[in-house]
C-alpha cells in the first residue's frame, strides 16, 4: 500500500499545510514553490484467513501487514509541479493459532514521481492534478521489480466546512506487466479551525483475482500552520479485503 491523502475544508479554508496522507486519496493541491514538506507515520492492516492444514482440516490464521513508517517527501518545483519521493519500511506476520510468526523487517519498493496540476481555481470545476510515481527495489528485492502508479486527482469545496476529493487511477506491477484499477472517494469536514474529520471508501481491481472494497475515517488535527497530526481506523467490505486497519502520523511543511 501507498499511503494516501486526507483533503479536508479545513486546509483548503485556512491556507494551512496540504497532506497526501492519511488517506487512500491523492490531493489535487500541491506544496508551495520551494517548499519541503515530510510525511510519516505507521499503520497495521489484519486480515483473517482460513487455510487448509494438509490433514483435511482449516487453521484460522490471522496475516498482518506492519508498515513501521512509510515516508513521503514532497517538493514545490513551480507553482504547479511538485516532485516526490516515497519509501516504506514493513514487516508481515501470521498467526496460525495463538503464536505469530514474523518476517525479517523489509524496504518497500522506493517510489521517484511528480505532482502537474492540471486545473485550479475554477467555481464550477473540480482542481485536478496528475500524480505519477515509478520505482523499484533500491534496497532490497520484494520480488515485486519495477512498479508504478498513475492517478488523476479531483478536490472540490462543497461549502466552508465540506469538501469531496476522489482519484482514478492505475497501478502496475511485476516489471509493469500486471495491473491494478484503483478507485477512492473522500468527504472531509471542518468541525473547528484545528480538527478535522473524514470519511472515505476506496477500492482495487486487480488483472487476476476478485475487486477489493474497503473504507476509513479518522481525524487531522491542525497544530499551526505547518504541523498536522493525525489518527484513523478502517475495514473492508468486501470478502477479499483486510479487516482491520489502523495508523497514526503527522506531516511538517518547511518553506525557504
Amino acid at each position: 500500500m501507498v499511503a494516501g491523502l486526507l483533503f479536508s475544508a479545513l486546509s483548503v479554508n485556512a491556507q494551512n499545510i496540504y497532506t497526501d496522507r492519511p488517506t487512500q486519496t491523492s490531493a489535487a493541491a500541491i506544496v508551495p514553490v520551494g517548499a519541503f514538506q515530510i510525511e510519516t507515520g505507521f499503520f497495521l492492516v489484519e486480515e483473517k484467513m482460513f487455510i487448509p492444514n494438509g490433514s483435511g482440516g482449516i487453521v484460522n490464521t490471522n496475516f498482518q501487514y506492519i508498515s513501521i513508517n512509510n515516508t513521503l517527501l514532497r517538493y514545490g518545483l513551480t507553482d504547479r509541479i511538485e516532485l516526490r519521493l516515497s519509501q516504506e519500511v514493513s514487516k508481515m506476520r501470521i498467526r496460525p493459532g495463538n503464536q505469530f510468526q514474523s518476517e525479517e523487517v523489509a524496504f518497500v519498493p522506493t517510489l521517484f514521481g511528480a505532482k502537474f496540476n492540471l486545473l485550479r481555481g475554477q467555481s464550477q470545476l473540480p482542481d485536478i492534478s496528475l500524480v505519477a510515481s515509478i520505482g523499484g527495489d533500491v534496497f532490497e528485492e520484494t520480488f515485486n521489480g519495477t512498479v508504478a502508479d498513475v492517478r488523476l486527482a479531483f478536490d472540490k469545496s462543497i461549502s466552508d466546512q465540506f469538501s469531496i476529493s476522489s482519484n482514478l487511477g492505475l497501478g502496475l506491477s511485476q516489471d509493469l506487466k500486471t495491473s491494478t484499477g484503483l478507485y477512492t472517494l473522500n468527504f472531509g469536514y471542518s468541525a473547528t479551525s484545528k480538527l478535522g474529520v473524514f470519511l472515505e471508501v476506496y477500492g482495487a481491481f486487480p488483472e487476476i483475482g476478485d475487486s477489493s472494497h474497503s473504507m476509513d475515517a479518522g481525524f487531522t488535527y491542525l497544530v499551526n500552520s505547518s504541523l498536522q497530526l493525525d489518527i484513523y481506523g478502517g475495514t473492508g467490505f468486501s470478502s477479499n479485503a483486510a479487516d482491520l486497519l489502523f495508523g497514526f502520523g503527522l506531516s511538517k511543511r518547511f518553506l525557504k
